[in-house]
């Protein structure tokens, strides 16, 4: 039986090794915005590291992190990613298309933790995984997340696209995928006087299906409304005035056919030609995903409450950004270093990610090094590759089970 002094001494002994440092505000959203893929008390020690420039420094508990985060908005996130993003466009001549913003829409189903309180928050229950519908509004030419939503899969990608246009501008082009078009939609584009351009399916309406039929490559019509998107605009508050709209056939390398539906009625200022490129270019919110999921690991949660996801999400969609914008430079850079090429090259944004591990909390601190921006920007400049706008290859799918990160198993890095 032990004695009561090394009782004593063993509670003494056990209390030094107790982590019981609180996480300030501050430092919570740095880690948080420090790309976090490994186990959280990992991300601790090596985020303390980072912080007080030396190895093993004392850290904080996962219960420290937990009960900080609590106090934290996930909205705050976003709306620093909304600060950075307007500033961006202010202060960088970001690339446009014929003088326009060009924001794609597109949603993604993602996978949550198998949680009671997290399915049932998403609208689902049972022994099935639950999933989220996540949206995005995607600045495709300059690879920013404008406005990003996590929501149950019973809310439509519709009415999020809708409710993304009260917050843009009159220079902004949105593109749209083909599950998209409805005349309730195009309307309130119409009422926000904002301009799209949409694949549409060939049995969306008469008008289309003779155009189709057809063999021209542009007609403008008048969209009239039927009775049920009469009572879509009624719900939305909207005008069920006809739209003028112009009508565009594209021809695939393939030789398949597929139908565009803009409000740029001009031939002139935007000849038909010119929508092959511009609907193609809607493939970067694909590519968006694709730095989400894979590279960023957005799926990889640190918690698992809503509040905790909706923290890691956006956190990363905020550190997407940072890291778009610091790459604007040696993207600038790449263009004249090789302007005499054959191809045009860019950045690695892969790569460009990568450099921002533990450089974000270096670059926020308040004694920043003095070069570490410059040295990151020049590291950046020195990964690119050559851009093959006809290369394509078919998909390989080599398995149906998706990928998951299980909170109680950390792969070793």
């Amino acid at each position: 039986m032990s004695s009561p002094a090394f009782a004593t001494r063993h509670r003494i002994g056990a209390r030094a090794f107790t982590r019981e440092r609180k996480l300030p505000l501050p430092q919570l959203v740095k880690f948080l915005l420090n790309l976090r893929k490994g186990a959280n008390q990992d991300e601790l020690d090596r985020f303390f590291e980072v912080v007080c420039d030396q190895p093993l420094a004392e850290s904080v508990s996962k219960s420290a992190l937990t009960q900080a985060r609590a106090k934290l908005r996930h909205e705050a996130f976003a709306e620093l990613s909304h600060v950075l993003v307007e500033a961006a466009m202010r202060g960088l001549p970001m690339r446009r298309w014929h003088g326009f913003r060009l924001l794609a829409v597109d949603g993604s189903s993602f996978l949550l933790p198998k949680v009671p309180a997290i399915a049932a928050a998403f609208g689902q229950a049972g022994e099935v995984t639950p999933q989220a519908r996540f949206s995005r509004l995607y600045d495709v030419l300059n690879r920013l997340v404008v406005a990003a939503d996590i929501e149950p899969q019973s809310v439509g990608e519709r009415v999020l696209a809708g409710e993304y246009l009260p917050s843009t501008r009159p220079d902004d082009l949105l593109l749209y995928d083909r599950g998209y078009p409805a005349f309730w939609l195009f309307a309130a584009h119409a009422a926000e006087q904002r301009h799209f351009c949409a694949r549409v399916p060939r049995a969306f309406c008469a008008e289309v299906q003779a155009f189709a039929a057809g063999t021209a490559r542009s007609s403008v019509i008048s969209l009239a409304p039927g009775d049920e998107a009469r009572r879509q605009c009624r719900v939305f508050g909207l005008p069920t005035a006809a739209l003028r709209l112009r009508l565009i056939r594209v021809r695939l390398k393939g030789g398949e056919e597929e139908i565009l539906i803009t409000s740029l009625l001009d031939e002139e200022a935007f000849p038909t030609s010119v929508f092959k490129h511009l609907y193609h270019l809607r493939w970067g919110i694909e590519e968006g995903y694709k730095k989400e999921k894979c590279w960023a690991e957005v799926e990889n949660f640190s918690g698992r409450t809503v509040h905790a996801l909706k923290q890691d999400v956006l956190a990363k969609v905020l550190a997407l950004n940072l890291t778009a914008i610091l790459a604007w430079v040696p993207q600038w850079m790449t263009k004249r270093l090789y302007q005499e090429r054959r191809r045009d090259y860019q950045v690695n944004f892969a790569n460009a990610l990568s450099k921002m591990k533990d450089n974000v909390v270096r670059l926020l601190s308040l004694e920043t090094p003095p070069d570490l921006l410059e040295r990151i920007v020049c590291a950046m400049a020195l990964e690119v590759e050559a851009i093959r706008p006809d290369r394509s290859f078919p998909r390989d799918i080599k398995s149906t089970k998706p990928k998951r990160f299980h909170p109680n198993y950390k792969r070793c890095r």
